[in-house]
């Protein structure tokens, strides 16, 4: 039986900075979900204030840094519970949420189900499969 996706998810799609230092704290973002992504942090690795930071890749990237965060985990996570059979306490805490706890709501607000609803009805690895 083939399932479609939640109706109204949104598409994670936003633009790559023109400035190389914020390319790179994009680069960044996606390589680390689970590090300190906070304002300050990516703000260090720009040497930019953190205000001059947040409103340059707001500007370049049409999202503040926060919802681009936000996107890149929940995207992550979304990845790893259809591509893999790890724990989703493993996913959780790979992408940036931590606890199953805390990523279950961004899920049910983005996607309108809970993590292990998304991975039952999308996962595309199974075990035992080639």
């Amino acid at each position: 039986m083939f399932l479609r996706r939640p109706g109204g998810q949104a598409q994670f799609s936003t633009q790559h900075a023109e400035r190389q230092p914020l390319r790179e704290v994009q680069r960044w973002i996606a390589e680390h979900p689970d590090g300190d992504l906070s304002v300050d942090a990516l703000a260090d690795r720009c040497a930019l204030s953190p205000r001059h930071f947040a409103r340059a890749f707001a500007a370049e990237v049409g999202v503040t840094p926060g919802r681009y965060v936000d996107g890149v985990r929940l995207e992550t996570a979304r990845r790893q519970l259809e591509d893999t059979d790890d724990a989703i306490e493993k996913i959780a805490r790979s992408s940036g949420y931590g606890t199953p706890e805390s990523m279950r709501p961004p899920f049910v607000r983005a996607l309108a189900v809970p993590p292990t609803e998304y991975r039952h009805r999308f996962r595309t690895h199974r075990p035992g499969e080639n």
